[in-house]
């Protein structure tokens, strides 16, 4: 079976095959793509398309570059690959063709003829085939390498390896950045054996020169001008050293920067590097980059995985302050939803049955957003739990928890909308700051608005709170929700607003609550249709039955 694949030539000229066997392919400058484009290619971005196989083709889609995706000289969003289709990424110099015939089948087999064959070729070529054939090695070795299995040890002491044949130096560090400084990160020595911390010491002046400069210092056959007063050359003997920089994206950046130092130095001289040489250890310092960008990428995943693990173990811990299980009450059918824009939000719900069956319920919206609105709605809840449990009327809860608030957080508010119902379908409701809550009056087929009656908690000392009236009767429904469900965006940057929500409650509130609240996510959903939220969305709903 035909394989598809890109071919493009490189800036030397030479062709170049990639396979479209995965699933998806991402195309960019970033060092964990599947087709990565050279780092000089500034316009191009550093995740900036990718290609994925579906059962109609090829489909090719942007990933929100700055400077587009182009197939046949037409800027591109998504596109359906067909062969010959000529691809492009932003301004680069390089141009991709898309094709599905006569592809290239490679297999690991098939990858060890190819370089078997090319090295017979430059065997034929080149004036010191046994020299440039071993150095030419060193590179396709650690490729293969590379290709195979990655972990930063590894790969760091495989340039090490390849930079001392190369050199001929006596021992060779990686570096990375520690602060304002360069430090240990691999070593190893001519033999072979690994050169730990402890054995860690180089010529800080000829770093510091290829760090200020960003390009290589070389001296392989003695020590030149100022550096031969050194006093850490001195005391180290040494005859030769070179330290080169080592480029890449770091995490997080846009653009090349030294993310580490490749230095080599030895008490006798080195070898005289050859253009071939040069070009080289170019290379395996290219390579080094790479290395070092996948382990910083490496780096970020971990933490990023440790506080994923925290966050997660924040929403279970809020997820367990919010009731397990909704109260059930003759007469009364109760609904709540609650989803954080992050793994935790400021967003809550609680509910409450006192001993002579009256129900009392609260959602409440905590500013900001993340760890710091979680821990703060958190603590409100427990304290309004509290208050509520030890009998106080909606009121006086509400005006304790502002006083609480504005000690203990200031500039820190929160709007909350609390309701208190008794079996017979009357009720009070204070909303403090909150948007209007709904009233879907079954008799009349329409809405009523409960509009704030009071500040929102934490905002104000003085503030101070009253109580509303309402009352439902049977086939009524009362919607309490947060902002974030009315200001959710779609990709147009237009917000679902109040409207939208009142068209869906007016049409599913007289089936009941169960389908108004399964009607009210569709619609959500498929208004932003996967877009960011931009806020917490949290939903009450209480019919009466």
């Amino acid at each position: 079976m035909i394989t598809p694949y890109l071919q493009w030539k490189d800036f030397d000229g030479r062709d170049q095959v990639f396979p479209l066997s995965k699933a998806e392919i991402v195309i960019g400058r970033k060092s964990d793509a599947d087709v990565i484009v050279p780092a000089s290619q500034h316009h191009v971005s550093r995740l900036h398309a990718k290609i994925v196989a579906t059962d109609h083709g090829h489909h090719l889609s942007d990933l929100g570059s700055t400077y587009g995706t182009f197939v046949n000289d037409q800027r591109i969003d998504t596109h359906i690959l067909r062969h010959g289709d000529r691809i492009a990424f932003g301004a680069n110099d390089l141009e991709y063709q898309y094709l599905t015939r006569e592809a290239v089948h490679f297999n690991s087999a098939d990858t060890s003829q190819v370089i078997q064959r090319s090295l017979n070729d430059l065997n034929r070529v080149l004036p010191s085939p046994a020299s440039d054939l071993e150095n030419i090695l060193c590179v396709l070795d650690f490729q293969y390498q590379w290709n195979q299995v990655f972990t930063p040890e590894t790969g760091l002491e495989q340039i090490l390896e390849a930079a001392l044949k190369i050199s001929g130096a006596e021992r060779a560090f990686i570096m990375v950045r520690k602060g304002d400084e360069f430090g240990y990160a691999a070593g190893l020595d001519g033999r072979g054996r690994r050169l730990s911390e402890s054995h860690f010491r180089t010529s800080q002046s000829v770093v510091r020169q290829a760090v200020a400069t960003g390009k290589p210092v070389s001296m392989v056959e003695g020590i030149e001008g100022d550096f031969a007063a050194q006093a850490s050359i001195v005391a180290m003997n040494l005859r030769a050293v070179a330290s080169m920089p080592l480029y890449g994206i770091p995490t997080g950046g846009d653009s090349p920067q030294i993310l580490g130092i490749l230095y080599l130095d030895s008490t006798k001289a080195m070898h005289s590097l050859s253009g071939l040489d040069q070009r080289i250890i170019n290379k395996l310092a290219l390579d080094a980059g790479n290395v070092l960008e996948r382990v910083e990428m490496i780096k970020s995943i971990e933490l990023r995985k440790n506080l994923e693990r925290d966050l997660a173990l924040a929403e279970e811990t809020q997820r367990s302050l919010l009731p397990h299980e909704l109260p059930q009450m003759d007469g009364f059918v109760l609904r709540a939803y609650c989803g954080p824009t992050r793994y935790v939000g400021g967003d809550f719900y609680d509910f409450h049955v006192r001993e002579q069956g009256e129900l009392i319920g609260v959602l409440a919206d905590v500013s900001g957003k993340g760890v710091a609105a979680s821990l703060l709605s958190s603590m409100l809840l427990g304290c309004l739990q509290l208050l509520l449990r030890a009998g106080h009327a909606l009121p006086q809860a509400v005006g304790r928890l502002n006083g609480f608030l504005h000690e203990k957080a200031s500039g820190r508010f929160a709007t909350m909308f609390l309701f208190s119902i008794l079996p017979d379908g009357k009720g009070q409701f204070v909303s403090a700051g909150h948007n209007p809550a709904y009233w879907y009056r079954a008799s009349k087929n329409e809405i009523e608005e409960l509009q704030s009656n009071g500040l929102p908690v934490g905002a104000f000392d003085f503030a101070a709170f009253q109580a509303g009236d309402f009352s439902l009767d049977v086939g009524d429904v009362l919607v309490v929700y947060s902002d974030g469900l009315t200001e959710a965006e779609n990709a147009s940057r237009e917000m679902f607003g109040e409207d939208r929500l009142k068209e869906v409650i007016l049409e599913h509130a007289p089936h009941g609550a169960v389908q108004l609240d399964e009607a009210m996510l569709a619609a959500i959903r498929g208004f932003t249709r996967g877009h960011t939220q931009t806020d917490d969305i949290t939903i009450v709903i209480l019919q009466r039955v």
